[in-house]
């Protein structure tokens, strides 16, 4: 009995898909983007009253830059009301480069800035560019599940902003300076050592930030993938293997829109293989399942499905 009962929440995966990571994702994407905001226009305000800068200059900050990026709001609801968080490659990515670029921010200060100037580090706003939103973003890029393995490209990719920027600020700093028109050196690297250095150990700490979380998002990737097959023991036989399958597909009706259904076609390519059944009569009973969601949806609306429809 215990045994058929940790089977069976493990089956319960399945349906459910943790979507408690997804809720975590949301409200904390949610948060860094409000507070994003608020630290940005923070920052603005102070490069124009204190600085008495243009406003626009305060963006010569990577920490203005990344916050700003943050706005790349991952649609965890998909993974609320569907399989998992499913979105197209270049999306996953995207939100990675965005978790990558403000984490770097939070790395260079907690291993560099903060033991030059305590409150340029944590003072004020910034206590949220650089501490509170990276750890909100990364919290959130850890919790959805997209499904999506990161690959070395991808830990350049999400150093591409980063990268950018170095060669920008170099450019204005150094070649250009700011005696004669140039970016002052806010982040008083060319202080410690020479540019030739600090580029290559800039370049490598980023790529080094960018691998780290790759590495850990593709590990949690996997857990979550193996403990969803692991519930589909050797000993189901095919009418239990479709039921299920009707179940995932009820579930999707009740909460998915029906002209943007998922279908969680992977899984069924290893079910298939698994229990030596044909696709196809996995997905017969998960539409027919999406069907009948979607009929019990609009009778709780108070509208009406047509079998035409």
């Amino acid at each position: 009995m215990v045994t058929e009962n940790i089977t069976g929440q493990k089956r319960k995966y399945m349906i459910d898909l943790l979507r408690s990571h997804s809720i975590s994702a949301l409200v904390c994407s949610a948060l860094s983007l409000g507070l994003a905001f608020y630290a940005v226009t923070a920052g603005v305000i102070k490069t124009i009253i204190v600085r008495k800068w243009d406003g626009f200059e305060s963006f010569i900050y990577f920490t203005m830059i990344s916050n700003t990026l943050a706005v790349v709001f991952p649609f965890a609801v998909e993974g609320i009301r569907k399989k998992r968080f499913t979105v197209p490659a270049w999306t996953a990515v995207m939100h990675y480069m965005a978790t990558t670029s403000i984490c770097i921010v939070m790395a260079f200060v907690m291993f560099f800035m903060v033991w030059v100037d305590f409150g340029e580090a944590y003072g004020g706003a910034n206590i949220i560019t650089h501490l509170i939103c990276p750890a909100l973003m990364l919290i959130a890029f850890f919790e959805v599940e997209n499904g999506y393995i990161y690959t070395f490209r991808d830990r350049l990719l999400a150093c591409l902003p980063f990268y950018i920027y170095l060669i920008v600020y170099f450019i204005e700093v150094v070649a250009i300076g700011e005696e004669k028109g140039g970016w002052p050196d806010i982040y008083r690297i060319t202080d410690f050592v020479s540019p030739l250095i600090a580029i290559p150990i800039l370049l490598v700490f980023a790529f080094a930030v960018s691998s780290i979380i790759a590495v850990i998002s593709n590990h949690l990737t996997k857990k979550r993938q193996e403990r969803m097959y692991s519930g589909w023991t050797d000993d189901m036989i095919p009418v239990e293997v479709r039921i299920e399958a009707y179940g995932l597909g009820r579930m999707t009706g009740l909460r998915g829109e029906k002209n943007n259904i998922s279908i969680p076609y992977d899984i069924f390519e290893y079910l298939a293989e698994k229990y030596h059944i044909p696709v196809i009569d996995l997905l017969n009973p998960f539409m027919k399942g999406v069907r009948e969601g979607i009929k019990e949806r609009s009778l709780k609306s108070g509208h009406s499905v047509s079998d035409k429809d």
